[in-house]
């Protein structure tokens, strides 16, 4: 009896591996193909970040940190009339260090510097398209400040990224079909879905840069004031997808 439930046994992992071999050559024999589908939604951004280093040169490393320090409460004094809420500014580096001239191969001690540098976030831009320029043309008064950096984004990303995962993935759909009609396949349905990042560009600034150079009439202001062309912000969505094929 028991040599007879054994044979049972053993016929029946028997026919379960014939069965898997089958399932899994059928599998192989199966078409599909994978693609890349990339969603981008334009936006108007909302939010601008700027980034600004106060320096000062002395003979002292004191008396040169005391200079940036009445810099700094300047600058704090502009974003705090202008409504900038203290979390929105942060002093992202403070360095001391020695200041040299370098002349015929010989280094000359000139003083010793103080730098600081902070940065800070403007909201609401699009309801007030010259708070951000009436920032700018104070902060420009203070003598020594740099301005090193100026990118836009948006506070609220969620439904943009919404929407361009769907144009992403219909992007991937219209791709497949696409290489399906031509391979005389049809397609079935997606097996699997990969999402590959996402971004946010802002295509614009780089036109702003190139047209101040070429001196673009279009942004000659009549007065001294600053103009900021704000521009689109780009959002995208990268997937990769992999569509079964017959």
């Amino acid at each position: 009896m028991k040599t007879k439930c054994f044979w049972v046994y053993v016929l029946v992992l028997i026919t379960l591996f014939v069965t898997g071999c089958d399932k899994k050559t059928n599998e192989q024999k199966q078409s599909t193909i994978s693609v890349f589908g990339t969603g981008t939604v334009s936006v108007q951004p909302d939010v601008i970040q700027m980034s600004i280093t106060l320096r000062n040169v002395a003979q002292t490393t004191k008396k040169a940190q005391e200079e940036v320090s009445k810099m700094v409460r300047q600058v704090l004094k502009i974003l705090k009339d202008a409504n900038i809420e203290d979390k929105y500014i942060n002093t992202a580096s403070l360095n001391f260090s020695s200041e040299y001239d370098y002349y015929s191969n010989r280094r000359t001690l000139i003083g010793q510097k103080a730098e600081q540098r902070i940065t800070f976030s403007i909201e609401g831009i699009n309801d007030d398209s010259e708070k951000a320029s009436g920032i700018i043309d104070q902060l420009i008064q203070i003598n020594g400040i740099e301005l090193n950096q100026v990118n836009y984004s948006v506070k609220n990303t969620s439904e943009y990224y919404i929407k361009s995962r769907e144009l992403a993935y219909e992007k991937a759909v219209e791709k497949a079909t696409q290489y399906a009609q031509l391979s005389n396949l049809k397609l079935i349905k997606v097996l699997s879905i990969s999402d590959q990042g996402m971004s946010q560009v802002s295509p614009m600034n780089n036109k702003f840069s190139r047209n101040m150079a070429m001196g673009d009439e279009l942004y000659a202001a009549a007065d001294t004031s600053t103009t900021i062309p704000i521009g689109e912000l780009e959002i995208s969505t990268t997937i990769s997808a992999v569509f079964l094929l017959r």
